[in-house]
């Protein structure tokens, strides 16, 4: 339902959290959310509520609600929910978008906003050593998460390849190279690892590929990581795999995402191996 339907409604009464974007019919939030909170027997239900750009004023209604107990925020909102925040935690601050909305938790005061895609992103790659240079495919609103998790891991050379190079790309957190398309070749010959954050690939059109299908080969020994989660395994993982790359899916970043915003509002750890199995099992259903 829409935030005008959610706030005229008697489900505005009992606790919730919600998923706050447009379009978010098809979110997977709600299915490992609710499950999880079933696992705890919390007494919340957790819906998806669009929320068109032209109602975002009905934010500040929602948040103020006495149920309100959490909520995750996805596009076209993650800029523009910061003016209706009290405040935001620093890794929002740097990259420029909030994700996880936590209410205060007294009457009349804004909540608080914080961004835990960079944690999901960064997650996967805990324990993994010697990575120096990266290649990010596409500098869209998910670029920005993915660049400051890399510094954050330590990467010292970043690249951000965008079909707008040279356009005035917004600032971007940290120091990166902005590089054309046609000029990749030599970034990923020096990369070890090319992350897509672009929707090339993503259902329906998965025959899509973020690369030129002659660099392919170069991905050999190196590790390929796409934000898609569906398809589970995209075109270029499924490419990179055939040449020996190392490659992660986006499910991991979905879920340990998602994970953190619960952690935030309940303080209550999310179960993970049962939130994968949800959404492999609606994925291949």
């Amino acid at each position: 339902m829409d935030i005008t339907e959610f706030l005229s409604s008697n489900v505005r009464e009992k606790p919730f959290a919600a998923v706050l974007g447009h379009p978010v019919a098809h979110s997977r939030s709600p299915a490992i959310h609710n499950a999880a909170l079933k696992y705890h027997a919390l007494p919340v239900s957790y819906h998806a509520i669009d929320c068109p750009p032209e109602k975002n004023t009905l934010l500040p209604e929602l948040f103020s609600l006495p149920a309100f107990r959490g909520a995750n925020i996805t596009i076209p909102l993650k800029q523009d929910i910061i003016g209706y925040l009290n405040e935001t935690d620093e890794t929002s601050q740097e990259i420029g978008a909030v994700n996880t909305v936590v209410p205060s938790g007294h009457a009349g005061v804004r909540p608080s906003g914080f961004n835990t895609d960079a944690y999901g992103f960064q997650k996967p790659l805990e324990g993994i050593t010697d990575l120096e240079c990266a290649v990010v495919l596409g500098a869209g609103g998910a670029c920005r998460a993915v660049v400051y998790a890399l510094r954050k891991s330590g990467f010292k050379k970043i690249y951000v390849a965008s079909r707008r190079a040279g356009s005035g790309l917004s600032k971007l957190p940290g120091q990166v190279d902005i590089i054309d398309y046609s000029v990749i070749k030599n970034a990923v010959k020096d990369s070890d690892i090319i992350v897509n954050t672009t929707p090339v690939g993503m259902y329906p059109k998965v025959d899509g590929l973020p690369v030129p299908e002659d660099l392919i080969p170069l991905l050999k020994g190196k590790i390929c990581y796409d934000i898609i989660y569906n398809p589970l395994e995209t075109r270029f993982l499924k490419e990179a795999r055939k040449h020996e790359a190392k490659t992660i899916g986006g499910l991991d970043m979905f879920i340990y995402q998602a994970a953190r915003s619960f952690e935030l509002w309940f303080d209550k750890p999310m179960p993970l191996e049962m939130a994968r199995s949800i959404i492999i099992s609606d994925l291949n259903s």
